[in-house]
């Protein structure tokens, strides 16, 4: 027969109270079925744990030195049950969250302070990947929610759109298109473009290419950066020029102008995608931060179908 906790819990009450009786109470069990646990875990570990007079309980050198040895098992398991009446309550656990560039340069940041306020001893995972990547990672559990480009949908996501940005020209301080108010894509043409790497900005380097080859054109690549502070640093470098999600920060970085395009330019969509049956006291939380940011920001935000 295995060791239970039953039989530890009864063992250490009976070695804290040094009486039966005292530990009975203190279990809310009989008497008789207290002895019968002891009695058994003495013949399972083939040890004698408590000396047992008709006056006296004492713990024999064995059962003193099981006591210490076992308190910390059940010190763990009691933390245990706390942490997952916890988490169940929503106000415990642990989000995974993935995240691209758009994201962290975004609202991301924002979110987070606001639902670590709220649910301090939820633990926040940040992953940084490609959005088919973190699609995967949604699909297979192993993210449960993620901030990645759009538009995407699939039959087990639910999503929410949060930034829907125009995609606009950032030129060096020193570029002739400088002079011009708005600048068409064409003018481009023959610039060395600065994107992000291709493994992580796959879906944005496809709404550029396909952007230029509407008007005729294929980019040039010059070079590559991970995120978008190293692109607008290359391009402050006058390496080359960039499209680029229009956004608050860009238009404040030193090196750099801001262009419009006059042709009907993308528009770089941020969202949020989660697994349908992904629910949970935690995640609503967590979606309730992101309404509360969009909405302070005085942007867009749009619930997933049926909320």
């Amino acid at each position: 027969m295995p060791i239970e906790l039953r039989h530890l819990r009864a063992f250490h009450a009976v070695a804290t109270e040094l009486n039966f009786r005292r530990a009975s109470e203190r279990l809310n069990i009989a008497q008789p079925a207290l002895s019968r646990t002891i009695k058994d875990l003495e013949h399972m570990l083939s040890v004698t744990l408590l000396q047992r007079t008709t006056r006296v309980v004492g713990l024999t050198e064995a059962g003193s030195w099981f006591q210490r040895e076992t308190r910390g098992l059940l010190d763990q398991v009691d933390q245990a049950i706390h942490r997952a009446r916890r988490v169940q309550m929503g106000v415990a656990g642990a989000l995974r969250i993935g995240f691209n560039d758009p994201a962290i340069n975004g609202l991301l940041p924002e979110i987070i302070r606001v639902f670590r306020a709220a649910a301090p001893e939820i633990d926040v995972i940040l992953v940084d990947e490609s959005t088919p990547t973190m699609i995967d990672l949604i699909l297979d559990r192993e993210l449960d929610i993620a901030f990645h480009h759009g538009p995407y949908s699939h039959t087990q996501l639910d999503r929410i759109i949060i930034r829907n940005e125009r995609l606009i020209a950032v030129l060096p301080v020193s570029h002739p298109l400088v002079a011009k108010e708005t600048i068409s894509i064409t003018d481009l043409s023959k610039e060395p473009f600065v994107l992000g790497r291709l493994q992580t900005w796959r879906v944005f380097h496809r709404v550029v290419r396909d952007f230029c080859l509407r008007h005729g054109f294929d980019f040039l690549l010059g070079q590559q950066a991970e995120h978008s502070d190293g692109i607008m640093a290359l391009v402050a470098a006058n390496i080359g020029i960039t499209l680029h999600y229009d956004a608050e920060w860009i238009h404040s970085r030193p090196g750099i102008v801001v262009r419009r395009l006059k042709e009907p330019a993308p528009r770089i969509v941020t969202q949020a995608s989660w697994r349908r049956d992904r629910g949970g006291p935690a995640m609503e939380q967590f979606l309730s931060a992101t309404a509360a940011v969009v909405k302070e920001k005085g942007l867009t935000f749009d619930p997933p179908a049926g909320k």
